[in-house]
């Protein structure tokens, strides 16, 4: 593929900007030929990533399916960052795509890099307590795609509709569709807007109210968790290896896990109790349990099988693909005790 045109969503977002910096000093040849253009909502936003020599594409929203379906015409490859409970702007970014290949008479596919979560493989342990470790998800070994679908028919969920619009649009209108699916995010963002992640800020502001950290029920669902940068080198890596027109390997659908640590939500608020106190805006380790509704109420609105899901659910991977293709991890336990300070100390200085 010569000289990739290669639009970025979500890129004032924490992931999106995370992973626009990794593109943007890589030393991967073929990413550093790739012309870079992000989609932005405001016009001050233009001229700011117009500073770092990336194209800005200005459009109010996504909800306009029929203007994003256009803008996307104009690319090759889409990394799409901005929204991963939106199936019909998912859909109309690879139709989009499609549109424009099929107008270039290309001989190569389009593609689509989807950002997504593991909320949508987890079990209940609130509403359903159970204490024993459910089943690691493989990316290589399973077929995600068949269990979500199983899922879905089930109990529809945003996160896993759009899942599964991705890879069924991406199969019915010729475009290469990989989504990796983030467990829980933490670290300091290097993009030029929001550098925090969701769930730890989340968490840590509640203790701060409540005078120590909570967790849901008894805690025990477990979450695996990886650092921004090195899913950011992930999404590197695999972009990398479609631009050499290198073979990536896949599971049965190309879904990727990309995992490194993982804690129980227990433990999460054990660590955020001690560094609470390191930082002095807590005055106890102890922590405490509290139930579902009243979480719910706290923390996302009063919804309470979002909170369940995002929030107090067991959902445990492996990362087979990534390993396979060459990512480790470089972070360690110790990078994410220390994280939980530094965002301890982010809360506290606002």
């Amino acid at each position: 593929m010569a000289s990739p045109k290669i639009l970025i969503t979500g890129a004032s977002g924490y992931v999106g900007g995370t992973v626009l910096s990794q593109f943007l000093t890589s030393s991967v040849t073929e990413i550093q030929r790739a012309s870079l253009s992000v989609l932005v909502r405001k016009q001050e936003q233009v001229e700011k990533y117009a500073s770092q020599g990336v194209t800005a594409c200005l459009l109010a929203g996504l909800e306009d399916t029929t203007a994003v379906r256009q803008l996307a015409s104009q690319f090759d490859i889409i990394v799409h960052n901005a929204d991963s409970t939106n199936p019909a702007a998912a859909e109309a970014l690879i139709y989009g795509l499609s549109d424009g290949a099929q107008k270039r008479g290309s001989g190569t596919k389009p593609c689509l890099i989807h950002l997504s979560g593991v909320s949508s493989l987890g079990d209940l342990t609130a509403s359903k307590p159970r204490s024993v470790i459910s089943h690691e998800f493989s990316d290589k070994r399973d077929d995600i795609y068949s269990y979500m679908k199983w899922r879905e028919s089930v109990r529809p969920y945003s996160q896993r509709t759009t899942d599964l619009a991705v890879i069924d649009a991406g199969e019915k209108a010729n475009v290469k569709t990989y989504i990796i699916k983030a467990p829980r995010i933490y670290g300091r963002g290097t993009g030029l807007y929001n550098k925090k992640s969701v769930h730890i800020p989340l968490f840590i502001n509640g203790a701060i109210l409540a005078g120590r950290p909570e967790y849901i029920g008894d805690g025990s669902g477990i979450w695996d968790d990886v650092h921004i940068i090195d899913l950011a080198v992930f999404y590197e890596l695999l972009l990398g290896k479609i631009l050499k027109n290198e073979t990536v390997p896949t599971g049965h659908k190309p879904f990727f896990f990309v995992q490194s640590i993982r804690h129980s939500w227990r433990e999460l608020a054990e660590g955020i109790a001690a560094a609470g106190v390191k930082n002095g805006a807590l005055k106890t380790t102890e922590t405490q349990s509290i139930g579902l509704s009243e979480a719910a109420s706290k923390y996302l609105g009063g919804d309470a099988d979002l909170t369940e899901i995002s929030c107090a659910s067991n959902s445990i991977t492996k990362a087979d693909l990534a390993h396979e293709m060459g990512w480790r991890s470089q972070k360690t336990e110790e990078d994410f005790q220390k994280s939980l300070l530094d965002d301890f100390n982010a809360a506290v200085s606002i």
